[in-house]
């Protein structure tokens, strides 16, 4: 044990020589297996352009007060050595790149079948090769528990690869998924995913279309959907205009299928089989506005839906994000929000709130490179009420 904390101290000695050296601390609220645990951080980072490792203590607790745990939620353990872990390592070799850290919110194409993917903001690997024409990423959610003694763990049920390529002017954009058990935990639905988008042109316009794939088993069933769309993306600088407004849709296909609750519907037995509900042909659309203003404000809508024969629209999705910076070096607060809302048919807009909708407003304030301590007001669709926390947090761009 002594020669790992001499060995210890000298690499951190001989890396902060070389390196710019922060501290970022961080808290939040996780759910895991139905129960919430409030998780603490302490991360002291040090970083160069081309590596950065950040060594941790992790720490939860069932609810404010109570008893304080070591490492991984659920393990309650008591010794301060099991929440020793490191939170963040990356390197850069040529074309070659190895980063370890939080899973940030993950788009393919205008999101014909993954958008806004993330996982909790848990950690996971990747992997990447980037050349001159093409850039390669492996998603392994895969974290690190603690170090003494090792304990690894899976953190998401899906893994995933993306291909970007340039053919002249074509650009693609390939992805391909596959869920597997997490810890030895299957999930109650299996699915194999694919998608491939491409675009022709640049600058101002662009214009083309993509194309997804769904297969899901659960409860000895096994389902098949498809999904085509066409359209383009028009750039104005300020303001920028995405839209698949033709999209067929085959049985058990389903927009924007890989988001920010897929993981979470993987265990939920209300929700796992939510593809038995687009059981016949559609079509359907999804339109996009962007704005964006530089490092101050950058704001996006989206709405995607279906379409019956007779043009009837169903199943719209709401979603919408805000990121505001107020340029004052004396108060440099941000403003952070986050909409969703899934409905049957356009007239449940007449109430932005209510069943299965996430809405939350931030007010943040800088602590550390790129970690801020936000004061959120959040919707509690089960209540239906605004609730207030105060959290530290990691702000990434969407």
């Amino acid at each position: 044990m002594k020669k790992v904390f001499v060995f210890t101290i000298v690499l951190l000695l001989v890396i902060s020589t070389f390196a710019s050296f922060y501290v970022r601390p961080y808290f939040n609220t996780v759910t895991v297996n139905n129960q919430d645990y409030l998780t603490y951080s302490i991360t002291g980072v040090f970083e160069t352009q081309n590596f950065g490792i950040g060594l941790g203590l992790n720490a939860y607790q069932t609810e404010i007060g109570g008893n304080l745990y070591y490492g991984k939620p659920g393990t309650e353990k008591t010794d301060v050595l099991s929440g020793l872990t490191i939170n963040l390592l990356k390197l850069r070799m040529g074309p070659l790149y190895f980063k370890y850290g939080f899973s940030f919110p993950k788009t393919v194409g205008l999101g014909m079948l993954m958008y806004n993917y993330t996982n909790n903001y848990q950690n996971s690997l990747d992997l990447g090769l980037i050349t001159q024409t093409s850039e390669t990423i492996i998603h392994i959610p895969y974290s690190l528990d603690a170090i003494m003694p090792f304990e690894y763990s899976q953190s998401g049920y899906l893994y995933y690869g993306i291909l970007k390529t340039k053919l002249g002017f074509i650009n693609i954009e390939t992805f391909a998924g596959k869920t597997m058990s997490k810890n030895e935990v299957e999930p109650l639905r299996d699915d194999l995913l694919g998608s491939v988008s491409a675009y022709l042109g640049g600058g101002i316009l662009k214009f083309g279309g993509e194309a997804g794939y769904i297969k899901s088993t659960f409860d000895s069933t096994t389902v098949e959907g498809y999904g085509a769309g066409a359209g383009g993306i028009l750039n104005l600088g300020i303001i920028t205009l995405k839209a698949l407004p033709v999209v067929l849709q085959m049985p058990y296909y389903k927009l924007g299928f890989v988001n920010e609750n897929y993981e979470n519907y993987l265990e939920d037995n209300t929700k796992y089989n939510e593809l038995l509900s687009y059981s016949d042909t559609r079509l359907g659309g999804i339109g996009e506005l962007q704005i964006n203003l530089g490092s101050l404000l950058k704001a996006s809508a989206r709405l995607n839906y279906d379409l019956s024969t007779k043009f009837e629209i169903s199943n719209p999705e709401l979603n919408g994000s805000l990121y505001a910076k107020i340029p004052s070096e004396q108060f440099p607060l941000i403003i952070v929000g986050k909409y969703y809302k899934p409905m049957k048919n356009l007239e449940e807009l007449n109430n932005l709130l209510g069943e299965n909708t996430t809405a939350e407003i931030s007010i943040g304030y800088p602590i550390s490179n790129g970690l801020f301590m936000l004061y959120t007001k959040y919707y509690d669709d089960t209540k239906d009420t605004f609730k207030d926390k105060i959290e530290f947090s990691v702000v990434g761009d969407f």
